[in-house]
Formats: structure tokens, C-alpha cells, sequence
């Protein structure tokens, strides 16, 4: 079989300086074995005590690291520092100079992107500390809850910091969402401070939701402090519909006078963020994610896969309501400045993000594959926005980034930005496997595992999967950012039988996934809307990444429908401008998926629909439209950023299938 070519290769130059490179040397030091990044990765599996240590020395993690810096486990265990004492605000925000920058936040303007703040390291550390002193003198203390409804901007990232000084436990929720899906996840949570907007602007408009506000903070008995990011009349009428809580404006909140800055410094496993599952399969579960494992699962991932250094600028588009956002938070701990985009990615073009990134000097872009897949489809031209920029990489999540699109992607931006396909999730706040800045990127697939997770791809058996054979992602060996439970799961049952029922000691993640010879990892889709077509398991990725080549399909999504007594492909495509769905498009898809895939892979129904349902964070929900085709409870409705599109797909199915 002939070699690839790489998509990109790391310049010679570049790869050395990376930060990467940096700790395979001081590896290197301790067994001259270590060379590579692939040698520092087989370091972690077979001694991840060390391996750990090494990114708490490299990255000068600020607390007492203790002894052991690892106890041998079986997953669901993870012990890692038990010893240790350590704060995550105080790692993200004592690093550099007071006058480096640390926040810059744009938003939507009326012709274009504006820039709406700018913090540097001094005046954000003045807005944390005055926030938590107020948290403290409410009565917060390490392990309450404290509950956000907010855009992603510079309130959201001086609340999250200054809940994280003092201990408590940080959940955060975007205002788009209803709020009977707001309360489903916090009120799990029994928040002890709620600080929510009454308002966003999206897409070149501005949305009122005070009366969603109203709603949640009723269906929040237990939060006793309520801060408003609003103005004074919204502070007020707040107040009113909840005379026995108290009320007030974060802006009158950070204004007090400055005050010492003061860390609490908790055990390595102390609960830091409260993440929620998508849904999909009844109410959000809420995993519990431990402070010293997201800071050193971040900084391996952000200061080395991604080669974020001091002085760097980070925007990775995101909601509150995304894990994306907690990572990102994450790049102040690494020297960054974090760039936060609140507001439309898409306004007032597509090409939006790329010139928010120009505007500000960013180095590091990352944004969903899906978004790139539009871009494309629309022909739009990079090439003039990213010329003469910094930018050095591009950071890609959230659903496959297909072949065509990530060919695409290289010809607009050039071979000097690297492409960094990541994949991971809510589950484990973090990537299972990620791009390196040492390793060439190839097509169509992610580098290799992210380092200290034991990836691998196993048959239905259970066995290893060979390369090129499709299977389920797993992860064998315990890491940091295991999480430490499911919120009101005190037996453990509901994470066991979450992650690890399948095999004992092994992490299933839900994915479908294939190796290549190259050790890099393709993400088939997942594994719980595999199509099951005659006994053969064919995953919805493979789908759509073989129509990703087709220009007259905008979106797509597959799913299985029982029919005839078997179990028939049913297509919905949306179809691109002038949105026809004709016989000769539909030849076109039927030699594609049969070229490209297999016989198996045709559809026995296509069907034009004008939208596609798509959680909140962008990805498609095939569970979803194959319960409601089937007639059955859509039990995760809540989580759909459209769930009004559901009506129309089970009608036009209906439609078709009748003809």
C-alpha cells in the first residue's frame, strides 16, 4: 500500500521550539530512550506518576504537589496527588506580568465585530477577588454550588474564577436555552448563588429573556444570592419577583473597593466544575470534575497538543454550556490571552471568527467542523483574512472533520497554520485523542491519542482492533480528569453503567472509531446511532463524509427506520442554494455512497428537509429523529437548540415513504 501524504508537516524550526518538544527533552533526561512524542506517550501509559509529575514541574503548577503522584487503579478509580493542595483559580490567573493582556472580549456590532473588553492580568485578578469576597461574605464555602446563565464574555470568566478562589463548584449554563432545560440542569445542583443576563445579542439581534430569567430564579428556591448581569431597572424587577433573596448587580458587585486576592487551597480531588451530558437519553447527567485533574489534563492539552505558549492568543468559539468554554478558560493557566467571541459565529458572514481572530491578534482559532463544512459549501475565501496574520493553528471539534473540508481548510489558510482536529467530550472535560505540533497531520483523521490516556479501538469481541478496523473507542488506564462521580449517584451505578459495564476496567466513550497504519484516529460517529443494516454496522460518519464531497447537499443526517420487518437507511438532506432535491442529485448521492462506501451504505429513502435538529453545542442528534420517526419519546427535546424541526422531518418522512 503506498504512503500518504500529510495534510501538513511541522517546520522544522517550529517543532523544536514547541512546547511539546520541550518536555520529550526533560523526559529525555530521566531515560534517553525518550525522543519523540510517541516515546513520552508509552512514558505515561507505563509510568504515569512520572509523566504527570513532569507536566506539573514544566508548567509550574502553584500549590504542594505531595507524595505519591500516583496510586495504581482499575478504572472507574482514578488516584492521582492525593496528597496535594492546590487551587485552579489561583493557576489561571498568578501567571506573567500585571500588564500582560488576559481577557479580550468582542462582540456583534451593527456593521460588523466590535471589541468590548479588555482586561489585562492586574484588572481581571482586581474584578476575581472583589467577586469572591462577596461570595465569602454571602456564606459560600468550598463544595456549594455556584450556578451560572450567561453569554460567554468577561462577567461569565470573572464569576467561574472567583467561584473557583473560593472553592465552590462551578456550573454554567447559555441564556438560549428554555428555561425548563436550564432548571433541568441546575436544579439538580441546588445552587447556593445564581448570576444570569436577562439579555444576548445573536446573529444582529438582541434578545430579551428576563422572563426566562424569572422563571429559573423561582425554580431555584436555593439560590439566596442572586447577581444580575443587567442594568439597574433589570436588577430591580428581579428583586421584586423574589423579595425573601438577595438581589443584586454584579457591575455594583465588582465596582466595591479592591481587596487582597485569597485562594483556598483544596485537595487535588476537589470538585471544581459540574458538566452536563447532552441529554439525549432523559434528564442531563451532571458529572463532577475534579480541580487538579482538569488543570493538568488542560495544560498537557492546551501548552502541548495545541503548543499554546506565554504571550499566545486563544479563541476557541464557544457557550457557556459547552466544555469547550471551561478548556478555554484554561489557556490563561498556560500564559495565553483568552479571546472570547460573544455573539453569532456566523454574523455577519461566515468568515466572522476569522476576522474576529485577525481583529485581535489571535494565534490559536478554534471553532466546530461543521461550521469549516459551511464555509466551504459557501465558497468563502480565508486566504485574504489570515494572510499576514499570527495565526499558527487552527483548532477544529464537535463532529469529524471531514476529508474535503480539511483539504479545503489547508489551501485557505496555508501551510505555515497547523490543523488540529480534537476529539473528546463532556464526559471527561478533555480530548482522548488530539493533533501534535511534532507529528504530521494527515487528512481525515486526529494524530494520536492525547498523551496519558490509553486509547484504543475494540471489536465487538473485546479485542483490539487491528488497524483500518472499525470498532469502539475505549480507554483503558485511569487519567486525571476521570470524573469523579455522576451529581446524586452516591452508589457510583449510574457512572459504572454509563462508561464501564461493557468491559470491566475499560472506558467505552460512545464513539465509533478506526486507527490508521499511521496510529491516528478517525471518529466514525456514535456508537449508539450506529446503523445496523442486515447485521452489517455501519457508522453515520461514513455517510457523511462520503457526501461531504457534494457541494448541492448543505447537511445531512442518517438514521435507521424499521421497515418491512429489517431496518432501512432513511437520508434527510438539506439541500444546498437553490435547495432542490431532483433525480439527478439523487444519483449523484447513490454513486457516491456506493463508490465510496458500499452497496450497504445506500439509503432506501432520501428525503429534502429544510433543517436539520442540533443540540445546543452544534451536533447532529440522529437518536433524536429516528425515536420520533418510530413515534417514540424524544426523551433529550430539551436539548435541542431546534426541536421544532423534529415535526417537520416526521412529516416530509411520512410523505416520502407513502409515495
Amino acid at each position: 500500500m503506498p504512503a500518504r501524504t500529510p495534510l501538513w508537516r511541522p517546520d522544522t524550526t517550529r517543532a523544536a521550539a514547541s512546547r511539546m518538544a520541550a518536555i520529550v527533552s526533560a523526559a529525555g533526561a530521566i531515560d534517553p530512550a525518550i525522543r519523540t512524542s510517541t516515546d513520552l506517550h508509552r512514558l505515561a501509559l507505563a509510568d504515569p506518576g512520572t509523566f504527570w509529575t513532569l507536566i506539573w514541574d514544566a508548567f509550574d503548577v502553584i500549590g504542594s504537589r505531595g507524595d505519591p503522584a500516583w496510586t495504581p487503579t482499575t478504572l472507574p478509580e482514578a488516584v492521582f496527588f492525593p496528597d496535594a493542595r492546590l487551587n485552579l483559580a489561583e493557576n489561571l490567573l498568578m501567571r506573567g506580568a500585571p500588564t500582560d493582556p488576559a481577557l479580550i472580549v468582542t462582540t456583534e456590532g451593527d456593521d460588523g465585530t466590535v471589541i468590548r473588553d479588555r482586561l489585562d492580568r492586574a484588572a481581571l485578578l482586581e474584578r476575581v477577588a472583589v467577586m469572591a469576597a462577596r461570595l465569602r461574605a454571602h456564606g459560600v464555602r468550598p463544595g456549594d454550588r455556584v450556578a451560572l446563565v450567561l453569554p460567554a464574555d468577561a462577567d461569565a470568566a470573572v464569576a467561574t474564577l472567583a467561584a473557583l478562589a473560593v472553592g465552590a463548584v462551578v456550573s454554567s449554563v447559555s441564556p438560549e436555552f428554555g428555561a425548563p432545560a436550564i432548571l433541568d440542569r441546575l436544579g439538580q445542583l441546588e445552587p447556593a448563588v445564581l448570576v444570569a443576563a436577562p439579555r444576548y445579542r445573536w446573529s444582529g439581534r438582541a434578545f430579551d429573556r428576563m422572563d426566562s430569567l424569572l422563571e429559573v430564579v423561582d425554580g431555584l428556591p436555593s439560590a439566596s444570592l442572586v447577581l444580575v448581569s443587567g442594568s439597574d431597572d433589570d436588577v430591580t424587577r428581579v428583586a421584586a419577583a423574589v423579595p425573601d433573596r438577595a438581589v443584586e448587580g454584579l457591575a455594583a458587585v465588582l465596582a466595591g473597593p479592591p481587596v487582597p486576592p485569597s485562594f483556598a487551597r483544596l485537595p487535588f480531588d476537589h470538585p471544581a466544575y459540574i458538566l452536563f451530558s447532552s441529554g439525549t437519553t432523559g434528564r442531563p447527567k451532571c458529572l463532577v470534575h475534579r480541580a487538579g485533574g482538569v488543570l493538568l489534563k488542560h495544560l498537557s492539552e492546551i501548552g502541548l497538543h495545541a503548543d499554546v505558549r506565554a504571550g499566545d492568543r486563544l479563541l476557541f468559539y464557544t457557550t457557556t454550556s459547552w466544555m469547550m468554554w471551561n478548556w478555554t478558560l484554561s489557556g490563561l493557566a498556560a500564559g495565553a490571552t483568552v479571546v472570547l467571541h460573544d455573539g453569532a459565529p456566523t454574523h455577519p458572514d461566515p468568515t466572522a471568527l476569522f476576522r474576529v481572530a485577525a481583529q485581535t491578534g489571535t494565534t490559536h482559532l478554534g471553532l466546530g467542523a461543521r461550521l469549516l463544512d459551511h464555509m466551504r459549501s459557501e465558497g468563502v475565501d480565508l486566504a485574504g483574512i489570515t494572510a499576514g496574520s499570527p495565526l499558527r493553528m487552527v483548532l477544529v471539534t464537535g463532529s469529524p472533520l471531514s476529508e474535503p473540508t480539511a483539504q479545503w481548510l489547508a489551501e485557505q489558510v496555508g501551510p505555515d497554520v497547523m490543523i488540529n482536529p480534537i476529539s473528546g467530550g463532556t464526559d471527561l472535560i478533555g480530548c482522548f485523542v488530539a493533533g501534535d505540533p511534532t507529528r504530521p497531520f494527515f487528512a481525515g483523521e486526529m494524530t494520536g491519542p492525547a498523551l496519558g490516556t490509553a486509547v484504543d479501538v475494540f471489536t465487538d469481541a473485546g479485542r483490539p482492533a487491528a488497524d483500518g478496523e472499525p470498532g469502539e473507542l475505549v480507554c483503558t488506564q485511569p487519567f486525571p480528569t476521570v470524573p469523579l462521580g455522576i451529581w446524586g449517584d452516591a452508589s457510583g451505578d449510574r457512572l459504572f453503567h454509563t462508561y464501564f459495564d461493557r468491559w470491566p476496567g475499560v472506558w467505552v466513550h460512545g464513539d465509533r472509531a478506526v486507527r490508521s497504519a499511521e496510529g491516528g484516529f478517525a471518529i466514525l460517529g456514535r456508537s449508539d446511532a450506529t446503523l445496523n443494516v442486515a447485521g452489517v454496522r455501519i457508522g453515520t460518519a461514513e455517510i457523511y463524509a462520503a457526501l461531504a464531497g457534494l457541494p448541492q447537499i448543505a447537511d445531512a443526517l442518517a438514521f435507521g427506520q424499521e421497515w418491512d420487518g429489517d431496518t432501512r437507511i432513511v437520508l434527510l438532506v438539506v439541500p444546498a442554494p437553490p435547495g432542490v432535491l431532483d433525480d439527478d442529485l439523487r444519483d449523484r448521492i447513490v454513486r457516491t455512497l456506493r463508490s465510496a462506501c458500499s452497496p450497504r451504505h445506500v439509503p432506501g429513502l432520501i428525503v429534502a428537509v429544510d433543517e436539520l435538529p442540533r443540540t445546543q453545542t452544534g451536533k447532529l442528534t440522529e437518536i433524536a429523529v429516528r425515536d420520533a420517526v418510530h413515534g417514540r419519546e424524544v426523551t433529550g427535546l430539551r436539548a435541542l437548540a431546534n426541536p421544532d424541526s423534529l415535526a417537520a422531518i416526521v412529516s416530509a418522512v411520512a410523505s416520502a415513504s407513502a409515495r
